[in-house]
């Protein structure tokens, strides 16, 4: 199902290191209001502190489509948060 303002990375069958580069250029594409839904089998650890330091935010979906799912947008984007609330709910930060 298409969200607005979501652009979709599934990694669940990809080999480390590539699911976090594929989620890296995922998010040189989304815009202001924008997220991206990270769709792996595992935790992604390493990818948290990467986040932080290049100004993202997450917020984790356990009970997805995916074993995983993390859902990642700029720092303070108001209207990506909306959004993830209208098509998600709560999320675990």
């Amino acid at each position: 199902m298409s969200r607005p303002g979501e652009l979709c990375c599934d990694v669940q069958d990809l080999p480390a290191p590539e699911p976090m580069n594929e989620v890296l250029k995922a998010l040189e594409q989304i815009q202001p209001g924008g997220y991206v839904r990270m769709m792996h089998r595992m935790e992604p650890g390493p990818l948290y502190g990467v986040l932080r330091d290049m100004g993202y935010e997450y917020q984790i979906q356990l009970q997805g489509e995916a074993p995983f799912e993390l859902m990642i947008y700029h720092k303070g984007d108001e209207l990506a948060l909306q959004r993830l609330a209208q098509a998600y709910g709560d999320l675990e930060r």
